[in-house]
């Protein structure tokens, strides 16, 4: 019964995510595509990417966007054929693999052209944890794999109860986007929510989305934790970009962080795992 609890307010919370309509799945930007099987998916996401492999649907894709960085599981997905630009697919490219269903990316999309050659296609995004379990079960539904969504749906819900009831940092903590000037993530967003998960309290100026952070707002903070990810990609531009930093609680302790945003911002399953290391990075 609880299983079934769990998987129904997954499949009908509808905030952010992939939805179920009937015989339908609707996209991000309301897309409809058949609910049924797919066996030929090009994947202009990599965070769908990733979920697919872990579903063992990865035979599944015949080509994904171009990346410069590593895509788990990299021995294969390195052999996949690139279909193009994540913002701007290639649609002859798109039609030589001769798909069933394309995925997009949020930040690009070839409906228009594919509507023509009767080629569904949808887009996916992954804005928070609950997105992330409730796009696994319907990418299980969309390759045959539901028992397997429902399988690593509960780990990684087992993993998220252990972490909540284990894991606990305390203290404010600020999530940085950029460090030229200093920028903020908003406060819907997947790196706060991570910190939320650990007990921060994730301080965002009330300013829309990105919001540049001045130095007036972060000394009357005074966070305890400065983390940047993202476009910055070490310390020093932390420090060299926020004026007087030396006077926060961050600074005197040594607990001005960066963190790999390809492995926080992908929003896969593996996310789940890269709570417990931001964890042990933030407790040293």
């Amino acid at each position: 019964m609880k299983r079934i609890i769990v998987i129904f307010f997954l499949l009908f919370s509808n905030i952010f995510s992939l939805d179920i309509d009937g015989k339908y799945v609707i996209g991000e930007k309301g897309e409809k595509i058949i609910l049924k099987e797919y066996s030929r998916i090009v994947v202009y996401n990599f965070g769908a990417a990733e979920i697919l492999y872990k579903l063992g649907a990865g035979n599944k894709i015949v080509a994904i966007a171009n990346h410069s960085k590593e895509i788990w599981p990299k021995e294969k997905t390195e052999k996949l054929p690139l279909a193009g630009n994540i913002s701007k697919p290639s649609l002859e490219k798109i039609l030589s693999y001769n798909p069933d269903l394309v995925i997009f990316n949020v930040m690009g999309n070839e409906k228009i052209g594919l509507d023509k050659f009767n080629i569904p296609s949808i887009t996916f995004s992954n804005k928070n944890l609950n997105d992330i379990l409730k796009n696994t079960l319907i990418l299980g539904k969309l390759t045959n794999k539901e028992s397997e969504s429902i399988k690593v749906v509960e780990e990684l819900n087992n993993k998220l109860n252990y972490i909540k009831g284990n894991l606990k940092l305390e203290g404010k903590a600020l999530v940085l986007y950029s460090d030229t000037p200093p920028t903020s993530f908003e406060k819907k967003s997947l790196p706060v929510e991570i910190l939320e998960t650990l007990g921060l309290e994730v301080i965002v100026p009330e300013m829309g989305k990105k919001p540049i952070v001045s130095s007036e707002y972060i000394l009357k903070e005074n966070p305890d934790y400065i983390i940047g990810t993202r476009s910055i990609k070490n310390i020093d531009g932390i420090v060299n970009g926020i004026p007087l930093i030396e006077e926060t609680k961050a600074y005197k302790t040594k607990n001005i962080h960066v963190i790999d945003s390809s492995e926080i911002l992908r929003a896969s399953h593996r996310v789940f795992d890269e709570i417990e290391k931001v964890y042990f990075q933030l407790k040293k």
